[in-house]
């Protein structure tokens, strides 16, 4: 199951994990401790409930190159993720797998978590029949810009999120992560994903 962070926390011991608020956590077992839950945090790239179609739009956008990549949940398994990469005009998909231990893969190699597997195949292909190594999506923070449009429809599922419809302006006011971004839009402000957005140019906008 999935949190979001109400709260930021800072670890105080080892076997703490340290997250800001609105964080995206991936709840791994609740049943030892009904105080604590063992977690771990979702990586750049995680944009949870995204369908296969938004996906492969997101990483055909102009920036991206080859080996640019998200993870989603996955629409044919409910419970269970995918990795969508770019590979020259194409969008490959591929199912992470898990065995009887809970360890994920997606071939031979397997691992404790999905972070371990997204930096494995930083350097290790992702693909059997091309060599395609992650790399993170290009972001729209490196445009400079503080007004953004939103490529997509996005509804809140959590309180303090903004949520626009496409085509919309929003005025950025914070981008300390990399994945959720604080805006502003007809007077509300709240989070919302980055990945949604693209940078706005007035010379383009509808008329």
């Amino acid at each position: 199951m999935e949190a979001v962070a109400e709260h930021d926390f800072n670890a105080t011991a080892e076997d703490e994990l340290s997250f800001r608020k609105n964080q995206i956590l991936k709840v791994l077992n609740k049943d030892e401790d009904p105080h604590w839950y063992k977690a771990e945090c979702f990586f750049f790239g995680y944009l949870g409930k995204i369908s296969r179609a938004d996906a492969e739009a997101l990483l055909l956008r102009p920036g991206n190159g080859d080996g640019a990549f998200l993870v989603r949940q996955s629409e044919s398994s409910p419970g269970d993720f995918s990795i969508s990469v770019r590979f020259q005009d194409s969008v490959q998909h591929f199912k992470v797998l898990r065995d009887n231990n809970g360890k994920y893969y997606l071939w031979v190699v397997k691992f404790n978590s999905i972070n371990e597997l997204i930096n494995y195949h930083r350097s290790a292909s992702v693909s059997r029949s091309h060599t395609i190594l992650l790399q993170n999506m290009d972001s729209v923070a490196a445009q400079g810009t503080h007004l953004v449009q939103a490529m997509f429809d996005f509804k809140p599922q959590e309180e303090g999120e903004l949520g626009f419809k496409r085509g919309d302006i929003i005025t950025v006011t914070n981008r300390e992560d990399e994945n959720w971004w604080e805006g502003t839009l007809n007077g509300k402000s709240g989070m919302f994903p980055a990945t949604y957005v693209c940078p706005f140019n007035n010379s383009t906008s509808a008329h």
